[in-house]
């Protein structure tokens, strides 16, 4: 027995490592913690106790040295250990095996963490003081980002902390589909001076909920998102499915603020407008209106989202001309059969590629278009304006330019071959670069149709990200153009009562029966000979 608890000083020892190994990790000290330390610390002394004859008889004889060696043994163990956590905690690496990607930070959110400039800090208010499967997310945001720091707190047992935080909603759910007692609580995410709350009451914490309140609290001021309203374009409070609401409430999510602007009525573009977004008048706007949007963009460093529909919407010719940009007066048809994908007809092009502009940038998701016309850059661009390509249609499609005839078909006389660009970005140089300030310019981005952002079809496919990538180009927040974080999916498997039966049986019964009666066998083999 005495020779067991001589060992207790090496176990003690590496409880103590591993109590340092946690925090290191968490960068939170919490019982568990606490807990290695001091079981430690009690293992090195009943260790010691057990050994204080040897260790006093060997003081002063040559076998001191014996003692030394073993102590530096033992600080060098500790030493390769510290150093290697150390190394790994600056260089962590994770693996997601996982076919879904589960446990993978969606590009938007990885690019936004290592662009961090100050910490963020999370407080978490969970029952019990802890949640896994949040934890587990906190923890690949702060294996992203040394400026994350994150802690748990119990509401119950430290409500001065949440009365500070006006910590109210938390507690346990259940899930309808599944029948597990989840829990919910609060997220409060500070950077400086700025705040964020994340309250959750029948659902769990995501990734999406979290990089937006990131985002939020990153942001020194709400930049401001105009819908021009007046000639029929789609209405960011409409949630029909033809309506705009869900990207209203996207935007909103990424920290911009969203307003409606009747450009008759209002006499201009309002000052404090970032991004101007005209999705698909039905009447052409007065040419004053028209000034109006010249003037907003010669500002600079401002954008306009302009989303035209085929005939007999208006062509905005006379504000496009001056920026280099032709819209064709025709609609797009793909007859290559991707429309079925989608349950649609070639009325509905299908995108899967994409030319190289930041907008599209690492961009690889399916989009769709429907009802569209193509947008083309004209012969002649104005001097100071640049108009690229954002993506085009795929071989199999044509420009129909009669556009009465349900029976369409491809005319080499008349209608245009694909592949045909469906959208263009043009810049504009409003003020040079000089030694005291950067260039001034102007953004333009135009769609040959509005109808693939509206409710029915921003979460498909990657339309929603594409409408927020060209925004957030337009605003100039470049660093938040990604494939922003989707919700994850419930892929859980539902089981019967027989089927949780003989799980049952086969793990509990039938896997230890099958070993004890091997162990049983073996043993009689052995008492045998």
């Amino acid at each position: 027995m005495k020779k067991y608890l001589q060992q207790f000083v090496t176990l003690g020892l590496v409880l103590l490592v591993a109590a340092v190994i946690r925090y290191l990790i968490s960068n939170v000290w919490e019982k568990w913690n606490l807990g290695l330390v001091i079981a430690g610390v009690i293992l090195v002394i009943i260790g010691i106790v057990a050994n204080y004859r040897q260790i006093l008889t060997s003081l002063g004889k040559r076998s001191t040295k014996y003692l030394g060696n073993y102590v530096a043994s033992v600080i060098l163990v500790i030493a390769v250990v510290a150093g290697l956590n150390y190394i790994g905690l600056k260089h962590t690496k994770r693996f997601d095996a996982t076919s879904s990607g589960q446990y993978t930070l969606a590009p938007q959110t990885v690019q936004l963490l290592k662009k961090l400039g100050s910490e963020v800090n999370i407080k978490a208010f969970f029952p019990g003081g802890d949640y896994p499967p949040l934890r587990e997310l906190l923890t690949e945001y702060r294996t992203q980002s040394s400026h994350i720091r994150y802690e748990f707190v119990d509401p119950d047992k430290q409500p001065d902390i949440a009365k500070q935080n006006d910590v109210t909603a938390y507690g346990v759910f259940q899930n309808p589909f599944s029948g597990q007692q989840l829990k919910f609580g609060t997220l409060i995410i500070t950077q400086g001076d700025r705040r964020e709350k994340i309250e959750k009451r029948s659902e769990e914490v995501q990734e999406e909920d979290l990089t937006n309140a990131i985002i939020k609290v990153g942001r020194s001021e709400a930049k401001r998102v105009y819908f021009v309203q007046g000639h029929g374009e789609k209405d960011p409070a409409d949630t029909d499915r033809t309506g705009y609401s869900e990207a209203k409430r996207v935007l909103e999510s990424q920290g911009y603020s969203v307003g409606t602007v009747n450009l008759a009525s209002q006499g201009k573009v309002p000052e404090d407008a970032k991004v101007l977004i005209l999705a698909g008048a039905t009447t052409e706007p007065f040419p004053q209106e028209i000034q109006f949007i010249n003037d907003f963009l010669n500002r600079g460093g401002v954008g306009l989202f302009l989303m035209i529909d085929p005939q007999p919407a208006p062509s905005f010719e006379s504000l496009l001309t001056g920026w280099g940009v032709q819209p064709a007066n025709n609609l797009v048809l793909d007859v290559s059969g991707a429309g079925r994908l989608m349950g649609t007809g070639p009325s509905v092009p299908l995108v899967l590629n994409y030319e190289n502009h930041k907008i599209t940038d690492r961009f690889n998701a399916m989009t769709f278009f429907p009802f569209t016309r193509s947008i083309d850059r004209a012969n002649e661009v104005p001097a100071g304006i640049t108009v690229e390509t954002l993506f085009k249609s795929n071989e199999n499609s044509w420009g129909e330019t009669d556009l009465n005839n349900r029976e369409a078909s491809f005319d080499p006389s008349q209608d245009q071959k694909g592949p045909l660009s469906l959208a263009v970005a043009a810049t504009k140089e409003i003020k040079p670069s000089s030694d005291q300030s950067p260039a001034l310019r102007a953004r333009l981005v135009v769609a040959g149709t509005s109808n693939f952002p509206i409710n029915a079809y921003f979460p498909a496919q990657g339309n929603g990200n594409l409408f927020m990538n060209i925004v957030s180009w337009l605003a100039q927040d470049e660093d938040l153009i990604s494939i922003r974080p989707k919700p994850a999916d419930d892929r859980r498997i539902l089981l019967t009562q027989s089927q949780l039966s003989t799980i049952r049986l086969v793990t509990i019964v039938f896997l230890p029966g099958i070993a004890l009666i091997a162990g049983i066998i073996v043993l009689w083999n052995r008492r045998r000979r």
